[in-house]
């Protein structure tokens, strides 16, 4: 019996032992989450010990590596971390987080000779693999070590037999010595591995200019022609020219799955940047494929915005004949904006009769109103009100502040157009005139808004110049206004001359500042350097106050460069 009793704890120590690999695997989790949720708290130096303790005998060590890594650059000492990594390394000397975070730690602690020592013995516990070059080539360009990171390069291409592996941080190092060539054909190599990296890509190349950029589209146009490179170049044409061009890099692609979803996205990207037509292009190409109600209305849609109502029409068409329904109510209401934008709100009228059993609620309203503003655009506001009465909406806050503007019954439209959440440029406009006057009813400012509306911007150029004569307390903001449209129309020259009066006889206005600038702008852009460096420098001059000094300054730099 005394034998038995002890042999029992000879079993139970064995039982221990068999089972401690699995406490400590749940020990080791334990300390890890107790570790960042002491991290999340910003307790760095209490978890510290905890991130050391998870590492134990954790077959991945990468969690508690990192959260070790990030607590110790907060609270704690590089020595500290390094030591943990070497004991890391004994075991597993391998480890490409352990090996990154140990180069990442001398490097950022400028440790050169320690640094290139730890590389080195990474590079040999892994032979041929690519990774440590990337990684301290890397550390090294963010670090501005362009020489160094050259260094390692060149070894890499020695050792991996070319430079086909580390094209990506080759591609960094060229742009970042400005070798824009051989930058642009190794972005084009890590494409192979690394598509992930486009942004990269269009951040180094972006920085091109003149003629460097001719030498990168060279390079990227090149055949083959491949999705993600074509991706860089059109990103670069975004940044450097228009949408346009941008689009033109992608177009020319194959209409695979991938590159109609490139398409989708691009048109998407556009939409955003306002660039409308371009937009609807690429929803037209995504379309040859992809055959979707939505991406009609998409390309319908960023027509009218555009500009381009007619197209719209036709993309209303196409979708009709294709028999699908679901976005009848949506392309009902672009097609009623696009008849109003062509002048036809009496064909706008009819396909609102005979669409309107078919029409929700919500939709039907929205109908009323583009039908309603399609004879606003025709200059027949008693008969947009009528519309209105008709369909029911003629209490719409919006359209009632804008139809009592068009009237001239200022006090009601700048009552209205105030509780409004409208930020659109004619509002913004609107906006400015109703808060310079004090005046309740002027049917020249509500003519020269009628005129805008119907996109006549000759008549509301003149009709804002001839009303400044008669609602004297918004006078400067009315010629400013007529300035600035006159601009865009044949008769440019006349937005000078109204610059001259505002300057001369509302000397004391904010519009007397803009009119020097806008028209030294003018003047700088026909050559007449002089001239716009006198009215530059009466602007800083006159009125040292204003919010459009610092944009003369620069104004008054570009009109000094002599011309090349």
């Amino acid at each position: 019996m005394a034998s038995g009793r002890r042999f029992w704890p000879l079993l139970l120590l064995l039982g221990v032992v068999a089972v401690s690999p699995g406490n400590a695997q749940g020990n080791e989790g334990a300390a890890l989450s107790r570790a960042l949720d002491l991290e999340g708290a910003g307790k760095c130096k209490d978890a510290i010990p905890l991130f050391r303790q998870a590492l134990g005998g954790s077959d991945d060590p990468a969690g508690a590596l990192y959260g070790l890594e990030r607590c110790v650059a907060e609270a704690g000492s590089p020595d500290t971390l390094l030591a943990v990594i070497d004991s890391v390394l004994l075991k597993r000397p391998r480890d490409p987080v352990a090996r990154t975070i140990q180069l990442r730690t001398l490097t950022n602690t400028h440790r050169a000779p320690a640094g290139r020592l730890a590389f080195d013995q990474w590079v040999n516990a892994v032979p041929g693999d690519p990774t440590p070059f990337r990684e301290y080539a890397r550390l090294l360009l963010d670090a501005g070590l362009t020489r160094t990171a050259d260094t390692v390069l060149t070894f890499a291409m020695q050792r991996l037999g070319g430079g086909k592996q580390v094209a990506a941080e080759l591609a960094e190092l060229k742009g970042a010595l400005g070798m824009w060539e051989a930058s642009a054909t190794n972005w084009r190599q890590a494409m192979s591995y690394a598509p992930y990296l486009e942004p990269s890509a269009i951040f180094v190349l972006g920085a091109a200019n003149g003629v460097a950029r001719d030498t990168i589209r060279e390079v990227l146009v090149a055949d083959p022609k491949d999705l993600s490179v074509r991706r860089i170049l059109s990103g670069l044409e975004l940044r450097w020219t228009s949408a346009r061009e941008a689009w033109n890099a992608l177009r020319v692609l194959a209409p695979t799955d991938s590159v109609v979803a490139a398409w989708l996205q691009f048109a998407a990207d556009a939409e955003e940047r306002e660039s409308w037509l371009v937009a609807r292009d690429a929803y037209a190409a995504a379309l040859a494929k992809d055959r979707k109600a939505s991406h009609v209305v998409r390309a319908a849609t960023a027509a009218l915005q555009g500009g381009e109502p007619a197209s719209a029409l036709a993309w209303t068409d196409s979708l009709v004949a294709w028999r699908d329904s679901s976005q009848a109510g949506t392309m009902a209401i672009i097609r009623l904006r696009a008849l109003g934008q062509l002048g036809r709100a009496a064909q706008a009228e009819s396909l609102l009769a005979v669409r309107w059993d078919a029409l929700d609620p919500v939709t039907r309203g929205d109908a009323v109103r583009a039908v309603a503003w399609a004879w606003v655009r025709m200059g027949d506001v008693p008969r947009a009100r009528e519309t209105l009465a008709k369909g029911g909406e003629e209490s719409d806050e919006r359209s009632a502040a804008w139809m009592a503007l068009y009237e001239g019954d200022l006090k009601t439209a700048r009552s209205g157009l105030r509780r409004l959440d409208d930020v659109s440029r004619d509002a913004v406009l609107a906006l400015s005139v109703l808060a310079r006057t004090r005046g309740e009813k002027s049917e020249g400012i509500g003519r020269a808004f009628l005129a805008l509306a119907r996109s006549d911007t000759a008549a509301a150029a003149k009709e804002f110049e001839a009303t400044a004569k008669n609602v004297f307390d918004a006078s400067p903001t009315l010629l400013s206004i007529a300035a600035r449209l006159y601009r865009s129309t044949s008769d440019s020259a006349r937005s000078e001359i109204i610059w001259d009066g505002l300057v001369k006889e509302y000397p004391q206005s904010p519009e007397a500042a803009e009119a020097d600038l806008e028209w030294a702008k003018v003047l700088r852009k026909r050559g007449n350097a002089a001239d716009a460096i006198a009215r530059l420098e009466h602007l800083i001059l006159s009125y040292p106050q204003s919010a459009l000094v610092p944009q003369a300054r620069r104004e008054l730099e570009l009109a000094k460069v002599p011309p090349i």
